[in-house]
């Protein structure tokens, strides 16, 4: 029996399948196995597939021995599918059964293809056939895993179906496959992170979805079985607090337990401790970030992996720039030497430990440019100008830190009375900004006070009235007063 037609946005429901059609269905995978026997493979594949129209959630009588199947065939010298077949392959149009058996058939003629199988993930989430999603899903993690490279377009799009995969699994009341989905997500996050850790949108995500699968397992490994989880008052308001932005405190400890215990029940596998990690660091309360620095730092030592010490130095470096922005806040109200006395210390203790880091960190990646431009930044806020200027020269070879990098590199030269090179460098930033955004006005400022430093008046008047034009109270004024000077 086909499904009730799907409303555009509304999630696709459970395919419904009556046991007349999984009788017609069994019917042609016994021919299958028959013609398999006889090594006729490629009529054995369309009778899987034949089986497979009338039954699309099989995935022990049908999408398994079939996976065998093309294995075999492949071994056996099977040849992989021509022009016509992926022409035909194509015609799944916007029916998702259909568009399944055509990469399913693909996929069996050519089984080691990655592309055939997403194609077919693809489909089986548009069509809602979660049992076939996570039948391929194990398939693809294999194939993105084989490749010499990590893909991380592949690895992308791979995360983000098993989110989708998780988000329908969650409309429909299925936990366990909700919970099952997100894990496929964040291990496949983790195998790409072990390879590049020091990617921090990664690392962003990797929270994001730590957090998630936190949650899912929050809702339903904790109950009974799923009937339980859902008629528990308590639970359920766990579950809505969770997805809270502000949380009680109760709720957030009831998931720090939660998450605690599925990481001690798998302490190896690192989903589980990042995801109690995330936990821990959701309350902001320093006892929790110290256990969480502690089980990071416990788990480097005992690794070697050093994504691991970097996620326990950001937090710490974290709480260094909270006390110092308490502190700071704190001697603006009272005023008091005391106080000011204390922010200077409190600045001065998170810049020294953040040098220290991203010195680290540079040394063990001497070739991440996003690092050396942090720490070229870190340099020229405390008036290493001699080590600034190299990291900054050479980090600014990634676009993604450019306009920084050439911003901070001409102060630089300023602030060490270069104020000839440092207009060089300033008037090549210049050439390439945006023109009237906040970082081309910086560059016009700092342009304008080196000129002037240089002795070069009229160039110095230029740049002063070109930024006025745009702000006339940049800086409190100060450009404008610089101008009157000049005149």
């Amino acid at each position: 029996m086909a499904n009730k037609e799907q409303q555009p946005g509304e999630a696709p429901a459970a395919h419904e399948c009556t046991e007349a059609d999984k009788e017609r269905a069994r019917q042609w995978f016994r021919k299958a196995a028959d013609c398999r026997e006889r090594r006729e493979y490629d009529y054995a594949i369309e009778c899987y597939l034949n089986g497979l129209g009338y039954w699309p959630e099989a995935v022990e009588e049908g999408h398994m021995p079939l996976r065998s199947l093309a294995i075999q065939r492949q071994q056996a010298g099977g040849k992989k599918p021509g022009l016509m077949d992926g022409v035909r392959g194509s015609l799944g149009g916007r029916d998702p059964k259909r568009g399944l058996l055509s990469a399913e058939r693909l996929l069996s003629m050519d089984p080691q293809n990655g592309g055939h199988a997403e194609t077919l993930l693809k489909h089986a989430i548009k069509g809602g056939f979660l049992e076939t999603v996570k039948w391929v899903a194990p398939i693809i993690f294999d194939s993105l895993r084989k490749e010499k490279k990590p893909n991380k377009g592949r690895f992308k799009t791979f995360r983000d179906s098993m989110v989708e995969a998780a988000a329908l699994a969650d409309a429909r009341g299925d936990g366990a496959s909700e919970t099952w989905l997100l894990e496929q997500a964040v291990n496949s996050l983790e195998y790409v992170i072990v390879r590049t850790p020091t990617d921090e949108d990664l690392r962003n995500e990797q929270r994001d979805l730590a957090g998630r699968l936190t949650i899912s397992r929050g809702k339903y490994e904790h109950a009974e079985d799923f009937r339980d989880s859902l008629q528990d008052a308590e639970a359920q308001k766990l579950l809505h607090d969770s997805d809270r932005i502000q949380q009680t405190e109760s709720s957030l400890d009831a998931l720090i337990a939660a998450a605690r215990s599925a990481w001690l029940a798998a302490p190896n596998t690192p989903a589980k401790l990042n995801a109690y990690v995330e936990v821990l660091l959701r309350t902001e309360r320093k006892p929790d970030e110290a256990e969480a620095i502690k089980v990071l730092m416990e788990a480097f030592a005992k690794t070697n992996n050093y994504s691991f010490k970097l996620r326990a130095d950001d937090v710490r470096l974290r709480q260094l720039a909270r006390d110092a922005r308490t502190a700071a806040s704190r001697a603006r109200e009272t005023g008091s030497e005391d106080d000011q006395q204390q922010a200077r210390l409190a600045a001065l203790e998170y810049r020294e430990t953040a040098l220290e880091t991203y010195r680290e960190r540079v040394t063990k990646y001497p070739t991440d440019l996003r690092m050396k431009a942090k720490l070229g930044a870190l340099l020229f806020e405390a008036g290493e100008y001699d080590e600034a200027i190299p990291a900054l020269q050479t980090a600014q070879a990634d676009p993604r830190s450019r306009a920084r990098c050439e911003l901070l590199l001409g102060r630089a030269f300023f602030e060490k009375n270069d104020a000839i090179q440092a207009a060089a460098v300033l008037r090549e930033a210049l050439a390439h900004s945006e023109g009237t955004d906040e970082h081309s006005k910086e560059l016009l400022y700092w342009l304008a006070r080196a000129c002037e430093a240089a002795g070069n008046i009229d160039e110095a008047k230029d740049a002063y009235g070109r930024l006025l034009r745009q702000d006339y109270n940049f800086m409190a004024g100060d450009a404008r007063k610089r101008l009157e000077k000049l005149n």
